[in-house]
């Protein structure tokens, strides 16, 4: 057996519109989430677009007040673009996700503990640096079914891999087993159609005036359970 230590997040420290903030780095999360606090400081609540506002449901629920559509984020000396959605009930001041480091092409380099962004190299914190009791709410956040066996937070929305279980595979059957008693033959079982859900006039037309057509904003609210802000940032992903 290979024994595993705990492993910390990886937290890097940034500034929004100038004030320092320690950023959790997630990769597994879809979108870049602030807390409304962090917003306050960072005095960029007036920036808020409230037409995102909703509610984030999972294992209970969390307030989406609204989302910043462009802020810079300064990483080491790089100043770069980034939107954020403002969500209440994070345990982390901000989660930078996969629309920013895929969009600014990161490099999430483990071997170096460095994030790499356009060049500029800014080492992961250590231990100490970390906030302790934000990173011990994210490991014991609560968690939602994901697709394949995977777990994702219903705060934070790190993706987790399948359980596997600790006791191993069951040893072969040494006996054999008694033959099936016949049955009488059963009609194919005809498929189910599942009838598509309908959303809010108000959900669709936001998306359509954002420069989507009616069916892409129709199917992205199918693909995120008729979240708008995330349905927005699936359409912006693709």
């Amino acid at each position: 057996m290979i024994p595993f230590g705990r492993v910390h997040l990886l937290y890097v420290d940034v500034k929004v519109n100038g004030v320092k903030v320690k950023a959790l780095v997630d990769s597994g999360a879809q979108a870049t989430i602030m807390s409304p606090t962090c917003a306050e400081a960072c005095n960029i609540m007036r920036l808020v677009d409230r037409r995102f506002a909703g509610v984030a449901r999972g294992v209970g629920t969390a307030n989406i007040i609204g989302r910043v559509h462009y802020t810079m984020l300064q990483l080491g000396t790089k100043h770069l673009a980034a939107a954020f959605t403002v969500m209440e009930g994070k345990s982390v001041d901000l989660l930078i996700g996969l629309d920013i480091l895929k969009g600014h092409q990161a490099i999430i380099d483990l071997a170096r503990n460095k994030l790499i962004i356009q060049g500029e190299e800014v080492d992961f914190l250590g231990e100490s640096d970390i906030p302790k009791e934000t990173e011990e709410a994210v490991n014991q956040e609560p968690t939602v079914q994901g697709p394949g066996g995977t777990t994702i937070g219903a705060r934070s929305g790190a993706v987790t891999g399948p359980q596997v279980s600790s006791a191993g595979p069951s040893a072969p059957s040494t006996s054999r087993p008694a033959a099936p008693a016949a049955r009488p033959a059963q009609p194919p079982a005809q498929p189910q159609v599942q009838p598509q859900r309908t959303f809010p006039e108000n959900d669709i037309n936001t998306l359509v005036a954002l420069g989507w057509d009616r069916q892409a904003a129709i199917n992205a609210l199918e693909a995120t359970g008729g979240n708008v802000e995330f349905a927005a940032s699936l359409l912006f992903n693709n």
